[in-house]
């Protein structure tokens, strides 16, 4: 696999955008992770200072190191959007070749998932992947449509295996149609 398709270049931008520069301020930092973990265990209603809030916390913070070490290419601290892309590439190449994703990115794939399950019942349904994606400002309506092409051929409840299959679609897939490119919401045209 080569260098990332236009269609793939803005599936990753989107989550760049979405989930990872939560002040947007155009560059992903520590201070992103910290703002993603006080959303979460807001949500979740994590008393801060607590077991739960305090393992989010740790679960993020050695995500972001995992990140940075992958894609901090001038060491300054930020990852920006061309850091991004190329780390993308790199993270493709290494996925067509067998190594799979980085473990930072594994880790993220769980915390995501725990994070939308916030009934803790191993299922994703529409109304916490609403809940979640609202936390991030996403429009309901967004998210709402988004799920539904999700639970395509579920019965209404994304499992972990479910989840990690649409996962690895989203981040590898070129093809407009599959469900995969829906898990983060509406993919910009």
């Amino acid at each position: 696999m080569g260098s990332l398709t236009d269609f793939q270049k803005r599936k990753v931008m989107a989550v760049f955008t979405t989930l990872y520069d939560t002040n947007k301020d155009g560059v992903i930092e520590k201070c992103d992770f910290e703002e993603a973990a006080q959303k979460i265990c807001s949500l979740h209603h994590w008393k801060q200072g607590g077991d739960r809030y305090k393992s989010a916390e740790k679960t993020l913070a050695s995500i972001w190191d995992g990140l940075r070490k992958f894609a901090d290419k001038d060491q300054d601290q930020k990852i920006t959007k061309e850091e991004w892309l190329v780390m993308w590439e790199d993270c493709l190449k290494n996925i067509s070749s067998g190594k799979g994703f980085p473990d930072w990115q594994k880790h993220y794939m769980e915390f995501m998932f725990l994070a939308n399950d916030t009934s803790g019942d191993g299922f994703i349904d529409k109304e916490e992947y609403v809940t979640i994606y609202k936390v991030f400002g996403m429009p309901e309506e967004n998210s709402s449509a988004a799920f539904d092409q999700l639970a395509k051929g579920t019965e209404g409840k994304i499992s972990w295996e479910e989840f990690e299959s649409l996962w690895t679609e989203y981040f590898t897939s070129d093809n407009p149609s599959a469900r995969g490119n829906f898990l983060f919401g509406q993919i910009p045209v």
